[in-house]
């Protein structure tokens, strides 16, 4: 079921931004060389992700920092953790000090690296590939006769991420965003791959801080020009 409903959102994200720009004037070109004046902008983006541990619903939250070059090429690095501990009632715990009502619980986080190529662009809407390299850990932590969570997994891993995904640009400054993507999980052990190679979807928000400060300065100046010629208007 969940990977249809990412086909189904895939296949959303490719025909929505077609009918909408069926009348507009935009780049249009394949794999664009740049976009816009500037060659470097400063990219801030807050990224909530859902994915499968387990097959359990997992949100994962983030937020991204990097830099973007003649408006195709992002990079930079991410950080990311569970929004809440993955709880699990029903796994077999060969522990002296456990229960058969015993509770599992799985945390992690992760740091990575991403790289962004636009393929495609329209006035308001963009298309993208995002890849990523992440390394983080996960934890494993069971409950003990007295209620006590003891730690009994510290599981480092890696992982690569390729995703499609879809922008509309409210402000020149400011896209919302979601995206599809696989995440393949290596240099861990068999049981973590399994648990965590899953596909994702997310969605979040960029800013562009370079834009957002143009902006911003270009409207204090034209309040300035305005105010100057009130003031020689009445004298």
């Amino acid at each position: 079921m969940p990977t249809r409903l990412l086909i189904f959102v895939f296949i959303l994200l490719l025909t929505i931004p077609s009918l909408a720009q069926t009348k507009q004037e935009g780049y249009n070109i394949l794999f664009p060389h740049s976009i816009g004046e500037k060659n470097w902008k400063i990219v801030l983006g807050l990224d909530a992700r859902r994915s499968f541990f387990k097959t359990k619903p997992v949100k994962i939250n983030g937020i991204r920092f990097g830099s973007e070059f003649r408006g195709v090429h992002r990079f930079g690095i991410g950080f990311y953790e569970l929004d809440k501990h993955v709880i699990f009632s029903d796994i077999p715990l060969n522990y002296p000090d456990a229960t058969d009502t015993s509770l599992m619980v799985f945390t992690t986080n992760y740091a990575s690296v991403f790289y962004e190529r636009v393929i495609y662009r329209l006035p308001k809407w963009e298309f993208a590939t995002p890849l990523e390299f992440s390394t983080g850990e996960i934890s494993a932590y069971y409950e003990d006769s007295v209620g006590i969570f003891q730690k009994t997994t510290n599981e480092a891993y890696n992982a690569l991420s390729i995703a499609f995904q879809t922008k509309y640009f409210v402000f020149n400054w400011l896209a919302p965003r979601i995206s599809i993507g696989q995440r393949f999980l290596f240099n861990t052990n068999p049981e973590i791959k399994t648990a965590f190679n899953k596909p994702y979807y997310s969605f979040g928000m960029q800013v562009l801080l370079g834009e957002l400060y143009r902006t911003i300065l270009e409207k204090e100046i034209f309040n300035l020009k305005e105010n100057h010629n009130s003031i020689r208007f009445k004298i």
